[in-house]
């Protein structure tokens, strides 16, 4: 398994496991109220976030438009390196695992029922420029 295919499943399962905070959390607020906080308190709390040698958790947020959650993430090392970018099969199976891994999410019920979208962003460590962005729709992982 190399970095770019092992990477989705470590990063998905961190971000998947904020987003199954959202349940746990006070009744009077609405669901997407409570995503919001708790995706606010998840990136004050434990962001930045190491996940491994070359990737860093920077941020979750709740979008309302498109309604979901964004994470973005800091490249670093052998992953901040455009060649590594510039395989459109790496790429693709790198999404591939993203979407395989929200559908297989049993914490993430609630929000896919409603439609959110998923977006992943992932940025340079040394130039902070954009390396690739992907975004998960319910017509992905339904």
């Amino acid at each position: 398994m190399t970095a770019t295919t092992a990477m989705p499943q470590r990063v998905a399962r961190l971000a998947l496991l904020a987003l199954a905070l959202c349940t746990l959390a006070a009744c009077s607020e609405s669901f997407e109220e409570r995503c919001r906080r708790e995706a606010r308190e998840f990136t004050l709390k434990q962001c930045p976030r190491r996940l491994d040698e070359c990737t860093t958790l920077d941020s979750m947020v709740f979008t309302d438009s498109p309604c979901g959650f964004k994470y973005c993430y800091r490249a670093s090392g052998q992953l901040d390196n455009d060649s590594v970018y510039a395989d459109q099969e790496s790429l693709d199976e790198f999404r591939d695992n993203l979407v395989q891994s929200i559908r297989a999410d049993i914490g993430l019920r609630q929000c896919k029922d409603r439609g959110f979208t998923f977006t992943y962003i992932y940025s340079s460590a040394s130039t902070g420029r954009l390396l690739m962005q992907h975004v998960i729709t319910p017509d992905d992982y339904r």
